[in-house]
């Protein structure tokens, strides 16, 4: 009789990156611990890739790594390298090197571009159509998503939702330590007491609506606003949460 030992499957996680921009082990510490500062609960035990495109000089990846898991942080990749003696180095720290696609990383190499205003591995080649003289992204047309993925069940905690190229809508509640993730907009037709991702593409014109939110955090495109810096007046209530000047924005659909 044949039994199964292990099976292989894809399957899609979120992470957060950390894109350094300096190469002294100490800058990036401080940088690091001052963050934590503002939200020592959503950075506990987190773990990151760390994206090092923007080290144009060569990195001293050990000294790097110290500082960086010093901080309570965890490492499960580094992007962005092209140096293959760097490669090298951190291959044998253990730490796995992640490549993007290499057509897009000669598209995104061969312009000078505004760090502040591109993503390169949040944003896909499907939404880089052009790129304007100054450096940021534009898109040629909208992006145009799937058809939504609709979700009639409870979401309970440690469930994991993704919607690809699509809005997410969820037709029930959310229970804390639950987590939803939409290429596009996400809809809670229920009590909203997980996470909330919308925009994992990069997408900063989506949102997220809730019809009673209690989130532990909602984010928006890379940026986030967690449960403790929701202004108590939405709690409970009805909301539409969007990006507006880069910061996550609430504002009551009553």
């Amino acid at each position: 009789m044949f039994t199964k030992i292990i099976k292989f499957k894809q399957n899609n996680f979120s992470f957060y990156v950390i894109y350094l921009y300096k190469n002294q082990p100490e800058l990036i510490y401080n940088a690091i611990k001052k963050k934590m500062q503002h939200s020592p609960v959503f950075f506990k035990k987190i773990s990151v890739i760390v994206n090092i495109y923007y080290i144009k000089n060569e990195i001293n990846w050990e000294k790097v790594y110290n500082a960086i898991i010093s901080t309570g942080i965890n490492i499960i990749g580094v992007s962005g390298c092209n140096n293959k003696n760097t490669i090298k180095i951190i291959n044998n720290t253990g730490i796995p090197v992640l490549f993007t696609n290499n057509k897009d990383n000669k598209k995104i190499q061969n312009i000078d571009i505004n760090e502040k205003k591109i993503n390169n591995n949040i944003i896909p080649k499907s939404i880089i159509k052009t790129i304007k003289e100054k450096g940021s992204l534009s898109l040629k047309k909208d992006v145009f998503y799937n058809k939504s993925k609709i979700i009639y069940n409870p979401i309970r905690s440690g469930q994991q939702i993704y919607a690809y190229n699509s809005d997410l809508i969820v037709i029930n509640n959310v229970s804390t330590g639950a987590e939803l993730i939409a290429d596009g907009n996400i809809h809670i037709y229920g009590f909203m007491r997980g996470k909330a991702l919308s925009g994992a593409n990069g997408d900063k014109n989506c949102q997220i609506f809730c019809n009673q939110l209690f989130a532990e955090l909602l984010s928006i495109a890379g940026e986030y606003l967690l449960q403790d810096q929701i202004p108590k007046k939405f709690l409970g209530k009805s909301s539409r949460i969007y990006l507006k000047n880069k910061t996550v924005t609430i504002k009551s659909c009553n």
